[in-house]
């Protein structure tokens, strides 16, 4: 359950919650982990304080601690899309594609067209070269949001690795017009445009 106050007094643990984002502002994670060791050892329990430790053991780089207190807070909320996500960016930071598309279809089924989870899926598809499945996450996104520069890049850079260079290059010109000083965008259109003539 979220962690209410009973050992603690309310002072204290708000204390230690406030002081806890000043110091992860100021980048000082183990210092805003030292202040919630009072919380965590009043409420082992508590998913507020576990999502909270599993992110600033995110931020440090621990990833096996953070792994830790989000299946914590898990087990006290399963289906906590907010945890899920957490879990799949940390998988993302240890490059385990295909742990980023399981976590990602978990996060799916709870919630369908979540803009977070369907963008690490469709990406973790494209690095393991998945690239029809992740052309159909990409093709429901953007029924929903259809100027999405996110998902329309994410589309185009697929049809190139299709090689449906046509279709690639239509899809850059939209994201263009969307996103004018993309330069990931403009680098593609050159290419492919080089790529028409040379095949003229």
């Amino acid at each position: 359950t979220v962690v209410v106050s009973y050992g603690l007094n309310d002072s204290a643990l708000f204390n230690a919650y406030n002081d806890s984002y000043v110091l992860e502002k100021a980048e000082k994670y183990t210092q805003a982990m030292a202040l919630l060791s009072p919380v965590i050892n009043e409420y082992p329990n508590g998913y507020t304080v576990n999502f909270r430790l599993g992110w600033l053991s995110y931020l440090r780089g621990n990833f096996s601690d953070a792994l830790r207190y989000y299946r914590k807070a898990l087990s006290i909320y399963p289906a906590s899309v907010e945890v899920l996500n957490c879990v799949s960016l940390v998988y993302t930071k240890k490059y385990l594609w295909d742990k980023v598309e399981q976590e990602n279809k978990k996060i799916l089924k709870i919630d369908y067209f979540n803009h977070t989870a369907n963008y690490w899926f469709i990406y973790a598809l494209k690095i393991q070269k998945k690239y029809d499945a992740a052309d159909k996450v990409c093709r429901k996104m953007l029924t929903v949001f259809p100027t999405s520069v996110t998902f329309l890049y994410e589309l185009a850079e697929i049809q190139y690795f299709l090689e449906d260079f046509d279709s690639s290059l239509e899809i850059f010109k939209t994201v263009q017009i969307l996103d004018p000083l993309n330069a990931y965008v403009k680098k593609y259109i050159e290419d492919l445009q080089k790529r028409n003539k040379e095949d003229e």
